[in-house]
């Protein structure tokens, strides 16, 4: 009998462990889509002309992002992306920076 209780409480938390990975599983692979979102930002503005390089907004794979520029000397710009998202682990929305330099 005290083998079946033990036994039972053991699968319990191991089900209730399975669903906490498996949701924080579900929140960094959104974590890693925003960092892809913000590094294709700076590339796109890297591959951009002077003249082109202008604050904005987008929203790529559910993720909301604006961007800033601001210039620092004739060929070189400060960026910083700020991106908002909802995880499926939280249902709080997740804000993210992230800040380059970017030369023409």
């Amino acid at each position: 009998m005290v083998t079946v209780i033990l036994l039972t409480v053991g699968l319990g938390g191991l089900v209730a462990t399975s669903g906490a990975v498996s949701r924080m599983m579900g929140g960094s692979m959104q974590e890693t889509t925003a960092a892809t979102v913000a590094a294709s930002r700076f590339e796109t503005l890297r591959g951009s002309a002077c003249a082109s390089i202008v604050a904005g907004t987008a929203t790529t794979r559910g993720i909301s992002e604006s961007w800033t520029v601001t210039k620092i000397s004739t060929r070189v710009y400060d960026v910083t992306d700020s991106l908002r998202f909802t995880p499926s682990s939280r249902r709080a929305v997740v804000k993210q920076a992230y800040r380059s330099y970017v030369k023409c």
